[in-house]
């Protein structure tokens, strides 16, 4: 039977006319395949576990909950926690809240805002693009524009 409209013929490539023709059984599991792998697209890559950049030493470690990232960063400072991190396909974003102390570079990236002020909190974010083991990141820290790129390899 065919449906108003549409060509069944041999050679048609139409897909609505496809999708209305199979049963409902089988419609109902291709809707339920696509949303999810679209549910799983959306989320990005997994980020979770351990991360190194040689220079300047950093190690940052995550926890990855859909597109929610938890963690810390190590430096030669200490550790700081990440305040708000996001993954979305391979873009990855990092917000770091900084008590500013004594003109140190509290992440060690060359990146001092020389007019804040001593005890202010600052913000710096690590945005980046995930490729296989490595992420690229470009570093910002509030009222400054990029201060440094930094590359970090996965280890674990």
């Amino acid at each position: 039977m065919a449906l108003p409209g549409l060509d069944p013929g041999p050679t048609s490539r139409n897909v609505l006319y496809w999708f209305l023709r199979m049963n409902i059984v089988k419609r109902a599991l291709l809707i339920l395949a696509v949303a999810a792998l679209a549910s799983l697209s959306a989320f990005g890559a997994d980020v979770a576990g351990a991360w190194k950049c040689p220079k300047p030493s950093q190690t940052l470690t995550i926890k990855q909950e859909g597109g929610k990232i938890t963690g810390t960063l190590q430096n030669t400072i200490g550790n700081l926690r990440i305040a708000e991190g996001k993954v979305d396909g391979d873009q990855i974003t990092l917000l770091f809240m900084v008590v500013l102390s004594n003109g140190v570079d509290p992440l060690g990236v060359a990146g001092y805002d020389s007019l804040a002020e001593e005890g202010q909190v600052t913000e710096i974010t690590y945005k980046g693009t995930i490729t296989g083991d490595e992420i690229k990141f470009k570093v910002t820290q509030e009222r400054l524009e990029t201060v440094r790129e930094l590359s970090f390899k996965k280890t674990t």
